[in-house]
């Protein structure tokens, strides 16, 4: 699940493109399935009006001082490709949504967003507000980025993936069950097994292959082949070996909320997904520690902790 929070009531992003036809109602809409229901029914159905219904998003917006001042949306991928990738996608979504709906730049709602993901969500919003500088490419490559061989078209694909800056109007996170450090779940066998029932996009998958074919001696770990997101939460790779060494745009406030099962001290346990450990990184100004499982976005704990922090960014103290 990923939700950009707007500072400020926006323009109805359900009347953009073409008039509306019909409505569909998703129940669950923040949930793994319900998000990607949306995704399918968006693609297949252009012209309707998509509503959600979520626990999630209801209670936010029961409160009238946030229906006043928020708007709620929702960023959907596919939780199979590589999370550069995904990361890319967000980053060119935010700025192409902001140019359509305010193409003058004056509404100063898209300049302060607030990102709230959960799980993967949650390092794709780390990712808005990260400075990779050259390290993720230097994790994968011999030579500088300058010296590789590839089509114009691949190359640009490749430094819009590996190379970008934190995202100006992204002025608060929210991290949700967030595998920071990985995912214990993720083995060599978990690894096999995803490899043969993940389908990454074909274009993309042919793109990087003539690109390790045409610089076989100038990368590292040749014959890997193209990551999934399930490879990038292995705690001992090296996605998430560089992600902890990338900094974040300093004064963006950063929040954490922790599912774990189970009492007692939370040293050592999990939510079944994600250990506390990995979810756990320093410099965040709170963390909240929920118990339940790694689906802890409808809990009421959860909920009011997002809403807590949203009320504090909107300014309103109770």
């Amino acid at each position: 699940m990923f939700c950009v929070a707007w500072s400020a009531p926006l323009h109805d992003v359900g009347s953009m493109g073409s008039p509306l036809s019909q409505t569909l109602l998703v129940t669950g809409g923040a949930g793994f399935v319900g998000a990607n229901l949306i995704k399918s029914l968006l693609t297949d159905f252009p012209a309707a009006a998509i509503v959600s219904l979520d626990n999630y998003f209801n209670e936010l917006s029961n409160d009238p001082v946030l229906r006043d001042k928020l708007q709620f949306w929702v960023f959907t991928y596919s939780t199979s490709n590589p999370i550069l990738q995904s990361a890319a996608e967000l980053r060119q979504a935010l700025a192409d949504v902001a140019k359509e709906v305010d193409p003058e730049g004056q509404d100063p709602a898209l300049k302060n967003m607030v990102l709230i993901g959960h799980s993967q969500g949650g390092l794709l919003a780390r990712l808005m507000i990260t400075d990779s500088g050259t390290r993720f490419w230097d994790s994968a490559a011999k030579v500088p980025f300058s010296e590789i061989d590839a089509p114009p078209q691949t190359k640009a694909l490749l430094e819009r993936v590996v190379f970008f800056k934190p995202v100006p109007s992204v002025k608060r996170v929210i991290f949700v069950s967030t595998p920071h450090g990985g995912s214990y779940r993720v083995s060599s066998l978990v690894l096999g097994l995803i490899r043969k029932i993940v389908t990454l996009p074909a274009t993309l998958v042919s793109e990087i292959d003539e690109v390790t074919r045409l610089n076989a001696t100038k990368l590292k770990s040749v014959g890997e082949g193209l990551p999934t997101a399930i490879d990038n939460m292995n705690p001992n790779g090296r996605f998430v070996h560089t992600l902890a060494t990338c900094p974040t745009a300093p004064g963006v406030p950063k929040h954490s909320i922790i599912s774990v099962l189970g009492e007692g001290p939370v040293s050592g346990k999990t939510d079944g997904v994600v250990a506390y450990e990995s979810a756990h990184i320093e410099g965040v100004e709170s963390e909240k520690v929920v118990r339940s499982s790694h689906s802890t976005q409808g809990e009421p704990e959860t909920i009011l902790e997002v809403h807590r922090i949203l009320l504090e960014h909107v300014g309103v103290t109770r």
